[in-house]
């Protein structure tokens, strides 16, 4: 998987870029301007595109919304920790993931495959039967512990036999 990774803050970059390159081959850039030349690069083949939301030189939803167009399969996904509600709605109607930072990018792309594969999934093969809810756990029964008795220096007390008449 050829990864396009989008973030305007160096350290972040290098730290996110270190953990996608577990999923693949990741191209990290700084800013929309580099982002588009590596998307024009046909021997790069991008399959992915993270983005930071508010970058130096751009906004990442706008870049990502016109992406989407000019290449409707591409998958894309916004991180940023400061999405606004207005941020978030427009993400939706343009069906953008997003993920709030701080996070670990690992779990953006695992997230992003799970959900492409089935969304692809729903729409080619009729959706499995749900299994059923389990509304109770069973009981487990656990023997009760034996009873220790210990006195005011932890040596044992005697323990002596109740009598009949007790």
């Amino acid at each position: 998987m050829n990864i396009l990774f989008i973030e305007d803050e160096k350290e972040l970059m290098d730290i996110a870029a270190e953990q996608l390159r577990v999923h693949g081959r990741v191209f990290p850039v700084a800013g929309l301007d580099e982002a588009r030349t590596v998307l024009l690069d046909e021997s790069k083949e991008i399959d992915l595109v993270i983005t930071d939301h508010r970058l130096m030189d751009g906004m990442g939803i706008q870049f990502a919304i016109e992406l989407k167009q000019s290449y409707p399969n591409m998958k894309c996904a916004i991180v940023s920790g400061c999405l606004t509600s207005s941020d978030i709605e427009q993400m939706k109607k343009h069906e953008l993931l997003y993920f709030h930072k701080p996070l670990l990018y690992g779990k953006v792309v695992d997230t992003l495959r799970k959900h492409y594969a089935l969304k692809a999934t729903v729409r080619t093969e009729p959706e499995p039967e749900a299994e059923p809810v389990v509304d109770e756990i069973p009981e487990i029964k656990v023997a009760p512990p034996k009873k220790r008795f210990f006195g005011l220096f932890g040596g044992k007390l005697p323990v002596t036999k109740p009598t009949e008449g007790e």
